[in-house]
């Protein structure tokens, strides 16, 4: 079992890291691809009249045209579609345009930056950009396969590899990215300095530092994405505000499954963070987050707290880790409704102080008698009875670093709330 030392040490490691961008993190070295001078060879361009529209068609049969040549003819509300084969170039996109890579029988069409800063750059509003193979941007701190740095565009069914960021958005707001794929990066998809964005259906895995990342945003959506097997952490929130962070799956991801750091007023809910190594979801230096209906099984720490205040943990399982909740200096945290199902310890805490039951009293079902009081937490290791058949404990669950005054019979989905 790791001790508190050994803890606090990895944790001091990492926040010396610089959160706002893969510069200054432990990066992997990549070998960047080359490919033959045959591939090099760029763009049939046919142009098809669509009402007032023109649809631009780029394959690599000719030397005419590439991807970027399409993009300088057509004029706003256009549509660019790119055929299988491989594009060695720096894409920028200027216009409001629909770019489709379409697969015609040899992969979806590949962009390939080799190594030289990003690879497609989303500079105007309203883009759609669908159906891309993305690789080797450059290292440098800010480069990506795919950059947003306009508003209200669509980037979905792209896969992104072997990049610094995978899909970067910076200073942007209002833009849909979804079903993608980013593996083999630094990060696979990061919002930095945005607002207002939604992140749904996202694969982020074996990326070198994060799954997702979030930097300086606020007002963001974070939905159904699955992040595996990430090296430092498969979802983190740094300096982050007024986000849904739902229904994620964070598994294997090597320190952390979702890791909340200096952020605040986030709703974390109904995502599953387990069999990660250390920590299943851990809150460093954050205030006023509200963590609902969770999975957190199988990590060393269900749910770790350093530092973090005036947070509300409610109706999550917690069950099967090391330390169920491990508290660090963390005060004034109201911890109700949540299940602890064996657990080696359910709750260890140091130099903190919280609220084991809920503040106020709740009318409730509980095998078909209505009852009305406080709400505890479910223990699996509790011994008390329940006298007056109303799910509550007649003693309080007491441990070393825990006082429940109302604790749960049985488990919490046995219990209705009542309106």
């Amino acid at each position: 079992m790791i001790t508190r030392e050994e803890k606090l040490l990895l944790m001091s490691i990492i926040n010396k890291i610089n959160l706002k961008g893969p510069k200054g993190l432990i990066r992997r070295s990549r070998s960047k691809g080359s490919f033959p001078a045959s591939l090099l060879i760029l763009g049939v361009l046919l142009i098809v009249s669509v009402a007032n529209s023109a649809t631009y068609i780029v394959s690599e049969k000719s030397d005419d045209y590439s991807i970027q040549s399409a993009i300088n003819k057509a004029m706003d509300g256009d549509r660019i579609i790119v055929k299988s084969g491989t594009y060695s170039e720096r894409i920028n996109v200027t216009k409001r345009l629909i770019i489709r890579g379409v697969d015609t029988g040899n992969g979806l069409p590949m962009v390939n930056a080799n190594g030289r800063r990003d690879a497609i750059t989303l500079i105007a509003d309203g883009i759609w950009l669908e159906g891309f193979s993305v690789i080797n941007s450059g290292s440098a701190s800010e480069d990506a396969g795919i950059k947003v740095l306009s508003s209200k565009n669509i980037v979905r069914g792209n896969i992104l590899n072997n990049n610094s960021y995978g899909l970067f958005l910076k200073n942007s707001s209002y833009n849909e990215i979804g079903s993608n794929q980013a593996w083999g990066n630094d990060v696979g998809i990061a919002l930095q300095s945005s607002r207002n964005n939604t992140i749904i259906d996202n694969y982020a895995a074996n990326n070198s530092f994060a799954g997702i990342f979030s930097g300086n945003s606020k007002n963001s959506t974070i939905r159904n994405n699955s992040v595996y097997g990430n090296s430092w952490v498969g979802l983190l929130l740094n300096n982050t505000e007024n986000a849904l962070i739902e229904e994620n799956i964070a598994f294997a991801n090597a320190n952390a499954g979702i890791w909340v750091r200096n952020s605040r007023f986030n709703q974390i809910k109904g995502n599953n963070a387990s069999y990660n190594p250390i920590f299943g979801f851990i809150l460093y230096r954050s205030f006023n987050n509200t963590f609902s209906m969770n999975i957190a099984n199988g990590n060393l720490d269900g749910i770790s707290m350093d530092l973090s205040h005036d947070n509300i943990i409610l109706e999550n399982n917690i069950s099967q880790n090391d330390f169920g909740i491990y508290l660090d200096g963390s005060d004034k945290n109201r911890i109700y409704l949540n299940n602890f199902n064996h657990n080696n310890i359910n709750v260890y805490s140091y130099n903190s102080s919280n609220q084991w039951s809920s503040d106020k009293a709740f009318s409730y079902l509980y095998r078909g008698i209505i009852s009305w009081s406080s709400l505890g937490n479910f223990w699996h290791d509790y011994q008390g009875d329940d006298a007056f058949d109303s799910g509550i404990g007649t003693s309080a669950y007491v441990d070393e670093f825990v006082r429940d005054d109302c604790p749960l019979i049985s488990m919490k989905d046995n219990y209705k709330i009542l309106k």
